[in-house]
């Protein structure tokens, strides 16, 4: 089974861990988190297939990563996973390609493992 690189890009470290933590059970999956949009940009060359973006980082907002990826890179799928609840944002995040949108709760580290999950299936088939 082929490998998966996913980058966390989530400035809260708690939050990151538990995102982290979601998915370790998924055995082909390399996971990397980091704290910023620019500490992730500094290591796009590393070609990650997966990204777990937050809405608020301390450095750019994630609308702004989202939109960067997108010109560089239509292969790397995208999830969003925030707090922002707000409806006009969701419809500028969903116009931009992103794979899911969740909204970070008790439920939702339950709901990205299923998701990036089923992003893997979708992966396989396509090669």
């Amino acid at each position: 089974m082929k490998r998966y690189k996913v980058f966390v890009i989530e400035d809260n470290r708690t939050e990151g861990l538990l995102l982290q933590l979601a998915l370790s059970s998924l055995s082909n999956l390399d996971i990397v988190t980091v704290a910023t949009g620019q500490d992730f940009l500094d290591r796009i060359d590393e070609k990650p297939d997966i990204a777990i973006i937050d809405l608020n980082l301390p450095d750019m907002t994630g609308l702004e990563l989202i939109r960067y990826i997108r010109k560089e890179s239509l292969k790397m799928r995208i999830v969003v996973v925030s707090a922002q609840r707000d409806m006009d944002m969701l419809a500028e995040v969903q116009a931009e390609g992103v794979y899911n949108y969740l909204v970070k709760s008790e439920a939702c580290l339950t709901y990205l493992h299923q998701v990036v999950e089923d992003l893997l299936i979708v992966m396989e088939h396509k090669k």
